[in-house]
């Protein structure tokens, strides 16, 4: 699956005024708060921690009990994997502003990453008080009952996250690889929903790919590959399931051969790749080519049970 999505020139223009803008702010006046807080956001969404801490910690310089500011250093700590300070900052902010749901439900995050599930629902309980319209308390409530395979309730709750905020596309996600798991066919309705919320998002064309290939439309499956392929070229993945989506479903064997050796010019060391290769040779029937794949298999890996099973069934 691809770990992350990338950015069209539009958005990276965008991105790039506003940071540029929080910029101006914070040179016309080095006491705006906003403009440090506005960047530090910025520098944390593009992996810059340290200058995101540098600014924050010039807002909270400017005002310690900010909320923004205090959010936003917690999500810092989150990034660097700092409990211990995560919780402080958020236990601080929640003292400044006991009406303000929001610390509550980071702590509820926190909380369920340390695997204490009573303390997180504690806090989806108490941010729900405080706030009935929340929907990253229901999105987090979602992720607890995923967490405890309630498949029913998670929707439930990604549901309502969804209601609550049509803008908001991590439940949309969660609810569309349920459904694909369920073999929904609501699943291609939230994957394109999904994609019409974040175009840019290359992992949702790949999810909805995933599911199409499954579900019985493999050339459509093939021609998301395509797309993802010519908008990424050298990736793995998509080279790898463009090769299994033509010898499995489309019984296009040369072109799958093609698309595994494709695969195994970035990861020569891919036995997956190497051992589709060799079945794509042998539904061609040319078992010569695919015996010599299965022992150059077994030759570094002595025990590959695929690759005897498979020199068993050509009659080696």
């Amino acid at each position: 699956m691809l770990a992350s999505c990338s950015e069209s020139g539009n958005n990276k223009t965008e991105e790039k005024q506003k940071v540029a803008a929080a910029t101006e702010d914070v040179v016309a006046d080095t006491l705006n708060i906003d403009g440090y807080i506005n960047r530090a956001r910025w520098l944390l969404a593009n992996q810059q921690v340290g200058n995101a801490i540098r600014d924050i910690n010039s807002a909270l310089s400017i005002d310690s009990k900010n909320i923004e500011a205090l959010l936003v250093l917690a999500d810092v700590y989150y990034a660097l994997g700092d409990q211990d300070n995560i919780l402080l900052t958020l236990n601080k902010a929640s003292e400044i502003a006991p009406m303000d749901s929001r610390p509550v439900v980071k702590l509820a995050e926190l909380s369920f990453l340390q695997g204490n599930i009573n303390m997180a629902n504690a806090y989806i309980d108490k941010a729900l008080e405080l706030n009935s319209m929340n929907p990253q308390a229901y999105y987090m409530r979602g992720i607890i009952c995923m967490s405890r395979n309630d498949t029913v309730q998670a929707l439930k709750q990604f549901m309502k996250a969804r209601n609550q905020d049509d803008s908001f596309i991590d439940p949309v996600l969660q609810i569309a690889s349920i459904y694909a798991a369920q073999r929904n066919p609501m699943a291609k309705d939230f994957y394109t929903l999904a994609i019409d919320m974040a175009p840019d998002n290359w992992g949702s064309y790949y999810d909805l790919a995933m599911y199409l290939q499954d579900n019985g439309s493999p050339e459509k499956a093939l021609e998301i590959y395509d797309t993802l392929d010519a908008r990424m070229p050298g990736n793995y993945q998509i080279l790898f399931n463009k090769g299994y989506v033509n010898m499995v479903y489309l019984f296009e064997y040369d072109k799958a051969i093609e698309n595994f050796d494709k695969a195994l010019e970035i990861n020569p060391k891919s036995v997956d790749a190497l051992l589709n290769k060799g079945v794509a040779f042998e539904q061609k029937g040319n078992y010569k080519q695919a015996r010599s794949i299965y022992l150059q298999i077994l030759k570094d890996n002595p025990n590959y049970q695929l690759a005897i099973d498979a020199l068993h069934r050509i009659g080696e």
